[in-house]
């Protein structure tokens, strides 16, 4: 390996790569000679780090429901305290979902947040970053009064950004609360207790289309993503861009079906938590995990909401590096 990256410099591509010859310890390195001559030393502390690598981010997320308390920092101190900073950090990533008050409101103030917590911006066809307000004419349903139902950002991305974070520039505006669910919830009670419509959101994949006169996304995939071990570790929801199923799809029928009991339980005040935001205010969420929406407000109070994506990862490596995980 390169000393300064950890980087691995011998590819595995003979037989004599990954066969050892011989193998020695002396008390202070182990040293394996391979058939191909080449010699691998490994100090005690390199062999720890290979046994703990890959306990890495295993993390469990935390479940939770309508009683959930969600977790709160203030903006000031996510910079002046690293603790503190480690600590939202963490109740990001472990519940998916974080308020953040005290936040600046001016044109800017968006993407200096995000650069200051040093999370890089995803930016899509429509913007660095993407405003909800109430225009005259609507390109979407975020652009009206209406309630926006519970779903995530851009399904119609074969890999929809996995973070988002939603700043409340200006609030004037009666009703119009934030409601996010927890989607892992919602999907473990759903195996539970509908097995078979679990596993039809699970298989049949289904497209999702977003665009304009001048930009496009479509996607198509599943609605859960499933891990290697079966467990839930995605899911995307958007009714507003649900493209039809196709016609010779045999399992068409059973799957509206399953899709109308998934879309009733992401909406069920047993799952859902609501709060309003006031100018200054904002949240992060874990967008493959953590769906957002909005009740309905009166047209005559200014609202005015700005999306940023970013990806959950960097987020990860953040917590890695201030934890010491990553050397």
């Amino acid at each position: 390996m390169l000393p300064a990256l950890g980087e691995r410099r011998v590819m595995l591509g003979d037989a004599q790569d990954r066969t050892f010859a011989s193998a020695m310890w002396d008390g202070a390195i182990c040293q394996v000679v391979w058939q191909s001559g080449h010699v691998s030393r490994y100090p005690p502390a390199l062999l720890q780090e290979l046994v703990a690598a890959p306990q890495r981010r295993r993390s469990v997320a935390q479940r939770w429901d309508s009683a959930q308390v969600l977790p709160v920092v203030e903006a000031p101190m996510l910079f002046a305290d690293e603790s503190a900073r480690l600590d939202a950090m963490r109740a990001l990533r472990d519940f998916g979902v974080l308020r953040v008050r005290g936040l600046d409101v001016d044109d800017e103030a968006t993407v200096r947040f995000m650069r200051d917590l040093r999370l890089p911006i995803w930016e899509g066809p429509f913007g660095v970053t993407v405003d909800a307000k109430l225009v005259a004419e609507p390109f979407n349903v975020s652009e009206s009064s209406e309630a926006l139902p519970m779903h995530t950002d851009l399904a119609g991305y074969a890999w929809p950004p996995s973070g988002q974070f939603l700043h409340m520039l200006s609030n004037e505006a009666t009703g119009g609360d934030s409601v996010v669910v927890d989607g892992f919830q919602v999907l473990d009670h759903l195996r539970e207790e509908a097995p078979e419509a679990f596993d039809l959101l699970s298989e049949v994949e289904v497209a999702h289309r977003l665009f304009s006169p001048d930009r496009e996304t479509y996607g198509r995939a599943p609605l859960v993503r499933l891990g290697l071990d079966g467990s839930v570790i995605g899911i995307r929801f958007s009714n507003q861009t649900l493209e039809p199923l196709p016609l010779e799809e045999p399992r068409i029928g059973a799957w509206y079906e399953a899709y109308a009991e998934l879309t009733q339980r992401l909406h069920d005040e047993r799952y859902t938590v609501s709060f309003r935001l006031e100018a200054g205010d904002a949240y992060l969420i874990h967008s493959h995990r953590v769906l957002h929406g909005r009740s309905a407000f009166d047209a005559a109070g200014i609202r005015h909401l700005r999306d940023a994506y970013f990806e959950f990862d960097n987020l990860l490596g953040l917590i890695d590096l201030m934890e010491g995980v990553a050397r």
